[in-house]
């Protein structure tokens, strides 16, 4: 037997341009935020609810703390939640809700 790959389904490109899957540009030596996907989550924490802002800049932390060069996208993300108001961890890993005055 075998194997034969299905030239309408498959893709052979170089190991130096990664898999894109699941918002992340995976690689053999690092992995990577998608600059489209880090771009939705600043424009969604710009446009969200107040009370939404808490829930989803989680979700994006959690998501950018699974790619090995992710600081400067944590950074960007931690500004537009300083933005509306939100308090954000020193390690750019976690946002709290504002206190009230």
């Amino acid at each position: 037997m075998y194997l034969q790959l299905n030239p309408r389904q498959t893709i052979l490109q170089p190991i130096n341009r990664g898999i894109d899957f699941v918002g992340q540009v995976i690689k053999p030596w690092h992995r990577t935020t998608r600059p489209r996907t880090v771009t939705a989550a600043l424009q969604r924490i710009a446009q969200a609810d107040a009370g939404e802002v808490y829930q989803s800049a989680n979700s994006y932390f959690g998501l950018l703390r699974q790619a090995t060069h992710s600081h400067h996208d944590r950074t960007r993300l931690a500004h537009a939640v300083l933005a509306r108001g939100h308090c954000v961890a020193a390690d750019l890993t976690r946002a709290f809700r504002k206190t009230r005055p």
